[in-house]
């Protein structure tokens, strides 16, 4: 809560708090590197002085070591990570370095924990893209879009749900649209087009993602994907 104030954000450097802060992520105890991680990803949002500052103490390795953690910890680190790394160049090239693109990956993959770590990563790569001059080799390489489409494909419905259901319907919605939204703008970069099974296999969703999500995109995205998907 006090770090969610710029100016204290910013003067955890004056009171030499990011030292402690970043071993907290190797505490032994998952709840304490959660913790920290979160207090991490609000500090850095939006605040140029904070993420300069996480950069010189070299934080950004520590944080994609931690992307294997255990799931509730893995989700705030991804908040972190997209914090930090949000129009901040000299961060992802040390993200690039670190191995991050190819840990991230993995974070779109299912597991039996929940999707709230591939909703953080499918929002993730859409706010990344979202500017132009951002570097795309790992995202390719790593062949994002198919994890992407993987995810589009497997969308679940249940007839009458319950409080339950309905909760995790919502959220699978959420993760939806995120997965459509980040795999919309690969395709408009050009990044992973040459994985024909997954462009072939979005072809065959699209008709029935636009029929149930029409918000997902706006018509100008829809039609740009639908003509690239054409051409492709």
């Amino acid at each position: 809560m006090l770090v969610e104030q710029i100016d204290n954000a910013s003067n955890l450097d004056n009171l030499k708090l990011w030292p402690p802060l970043l071993s907290m992520l190797n505490s032994p105890d998952a709840e304490l590197r959660r913790y920290a991680a979160w207090v991490i990803g609000t500090a850095v949002q939006n605040n140029p002085k904070a993420q300069g500052h996480f950069f010189q103490y070299k934080g950004l390795k520590r944080l994609v070591d931690k992307l294997d953690d255990e799931y509730p910890v893995r989700s705030k680190v991804l908040y972190a990570l997209g914090s930090q790394l949000h129009h901040f160049p000299a961060g992802v090239r040390q993200f690039n370095e670190a191995g991050g693109w190819e840990k991230l990956r993995k974070c779109v993959d299912p597991v039996d924990e929940g999707i709230e770590c591939q909703r953080r990563t499918a929002f993730f790569v859409s706010n990344y893209l979202a500017d132009e001059n951002v570097a795309t080799q790992g995202l390719e390489d790593n062949k994002f879009l198919e994890g992407f489409v993987d995810i589009l494909g497997n969308e679940r419905y249940t007839e009458q749900p319950d409080l339950q259901e309905k909760v995790q319907s919502r959220e699978r919605v959420v993760l939806t649209i995120k997965a459509l939204q980040a795999a919309s703008m690969m395709v408009s970069r050009d990044l992973g087009t040459s994985d024909k099974e997954s462009l072939t296999k979005l072809k065959q969703l699209l008709p029935s993602l636009k029929e149930k999500h029409p918000e997902s995109l706006d018509q100008s995205q829809w039609t740009s994907l639908e003509n690239s998907l054409d051409t492709l």
